[in-house]
Protein backbone atom coordinates (compact mmCIF):
# COMPACT_ATOMS: atom_id res chain seq x y z
CA UNK A 1 0.00 0.00 0.00
CA UNK A 2 1.30 3.70 -0.73
CA UNK A 3 1.32 5.97 1.91
CA UNK A 4 -0.86 9.23 1.58
CA UNK A 5 1.88 11.32 1.86
CA UNK A 6 3.39 9.81 -1.21
CA UNK A 7 0.51 10.07 -3.11
CA UNK A 8 -0.54 13.65 -2.32
CA UNK A 9 3.04 14.64 -3.33
CA UNK A 10 2.97 12.98 -6.53
CA UNK A 11 -0.51 14.43 -6.84
CA UNK A 12 0.93 17.97 -6.16
CA UNK A 13 4.34 17.93 -8.53
CA UNK A 14 2.70 15.73 -11.08
CA UNK A 15 3.05 18.90 -13.37
CA UNK A 16 6.64 18.89 -12.57
CA UNK A 17 7.59 15.34 -12.90
CA UNK A 18 5.50 15.14 -16.54
CA UNK A 19 7.54 18.22 -17.25
CA UNK A 20 10.78 16.13 -16.21
CA UNK A 21 9.78 13.00 -18.32
CA UNK A 22 8.76 15.14 -21.19
CA UNK A 23 12.29 16.94 -20.97
CA UNK A 24 13.62 13.49 -20.75
CA UNK A 25 11.98 12.21 -23.39
CA UNK A 26 13.13 15.19 -25.94
CA UNK A 27 16.60 14.93 -24.58
CA UNK A 28 16.94 11.09 -25.30
CA UNK A 29 15.82 11.70 -28.94
CA UNK A 30 18.33 14.76 -29.09
CA UNK A 31 20.55 12.22 -28.43
CA UNK A 32 19.00 9.58 -30.35
CA UNK A 33 19.26 11.45 -33.51
CA UNK A 34 23.12 12.56 -32.48
CA UNK A 35 23.97 9.50 -32.91
CA UNK A 36 22.08 8.20 -36.27
CA UNK A 37 24.08 11.36 -37.61
CA UNK A 38 27.27 10.55 -36.55
CA UNK A 39 26.26 7.09 -37.65
CA UNK A 40 25.21 8.34 -41.26
CA UNK A 41 28.34 10.41 -41.89
CA UNK A 42 30.27 7.50 -41.39
CA UNK A 43 28.89 5.35 -43.72
CA UNK A 44 28.33 8.38 -45.95
CA UNK A 45 32.14 8.58 -45.97
CA UNK A 46 32.59 4.94 -46.59
CA UNK A 47 30.36 4.72 -49.52
CA UNK A 48 31.79 8.36 -51.06
CA UNK A 49 35.66 6.32 -50.85
CA UNK A 50 34.28 3.38 -52.34
CA UNK A 51 32.82 5.63 -54.97
CA UNK A 52 35.63 7.39 -55.82
CA UNK A 53 37.81 4.03 -55.61
CA UNK A 54 35.34 2.82 -58.30
CA UNK A 55 35.32 6.24 -60.53
CA UNK A 56 39.21 5.27 -60.54
CA UNK A 57 38.66 1.86 -61.58
CA UNK A 58 36.41 3.01 -64.43
CA UNK A 59 38.44 5.59 -65.55
CA UNK A 60 41.66 3.17 -65.76
CA UNK A 61 39.23 0.98 -67.35
CA UNK A 62 38.08 3.48 -70.22
CA UNK A 63 42.06 4.52 -70.76
CA UNK A 64 42.58 0.39 -71.24
CA UNK A 65 39.99 0.63 -73.89
CA UNK A 66 41.02 3.61 -75.71
CA UNK A 67 44.44 2.40 -76.09
CA UNK A 68 43.18 -0.87 -77.53
CA UNK A 69 40.90 0.62 -79.92
CA UNK A 70 44.13 2.96 -80.88
CA UNK A 71 45.71 -0.81 -81.59
CA UNK A 72 43.10 -2.34 -83.07
CA UNK A 73 42.74 0.43 -85.87
CA UNK A 74 46.48 0.66 -86.49
CA UNK A 75 46.35 -3.13 -86.80
CA UNK A 76 43.53 -3.14 -89.54
CA UNK A 77 45.39 -0.09 -91.40
CA UNK A 78 48.78 -2.74 -91.72
CA UNK A 79 46.30 -5.19 -92.51
CA UNK A 80 44.39 -3.02 -95.44
CA UNK A 81 48.38 -1.79 -96.34
CA UNK A 82 49.24 -5.54 -96.54
CA UNK A 83 46.24 -5.91 -98.45
CA UNK A 84 46.56 -3.44 -101.13
CA UNK A 85 50.53 -3.94 -101.76
CA UNK A 86 49.76 -7.85 -102.18
CA UNK A 87 47.08 -6.91 -104.88
CA UNK A 88 49.31 -4.60 -106.47
CA UNK A 89 52.08 -7.07 -106.83
CA UNK A 90 49.64 -9.63 -107.72
CA UNK A 91 48.04 -7.89 -110.57
CA UNK A 92 51.64 -6.39 -111.61
CA UNK A 93 52.58 -10.11 -112.13
CA UNK A 94 49.84 -10.60 -114.20
CA UNK A 95 50.45 -8.41 -117.42
CA UNK A 96 52.04 -9.05 -120.44
CA UNK A 97 56.24 -8.79 -119.15
CA UNK A 98 57.29 -10.69 -116.44
CA UNK A 99 58.75 -9.54 -113.28
CA UNK A 100 62.14 -8.76 -113.03
CA UNK A 101 64.26 -10.73 -110.71
CA UNK A 102 64.53 -8.48 -107.80
CA UNK A 103 60.95 -7.34 -107.69
CA UNK A 104 59.89 -10.93 -107.92
CA UNK A 105 62.41 -11.95 -105.16
CA UNK A 106 61.08 -9.14 -103.26
CA UNK A 107 57.65 -9.97 -103.37
CA UNK A 108 58.40 -13.73 -102.80
CA UNK A 109 59.73 -12.55 -99.02
CA UNK A 110 56.80 -10.29 -98.97
CA UNK A 111 54.46 -13.00 -99.41
CA UNK A 112 56.30 -15.59 -97.12
CA UNK A 113 56.34 -13.25 -94.50
CA UNK A 114 52.89 -12.31 -94.41
CA UNK A 115 51.85 -15.36 -94.34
Amino acid sequence: MIPAWLTGWVLRNLPGLALVAVLAGVVWFIGDAFNDRTRLRGELAAVQSDLATAQATLEQAAETARIHRAHLDRAADEARAWVALSNDLQSMEGRDAPLSPLLSATADRLFRAGH
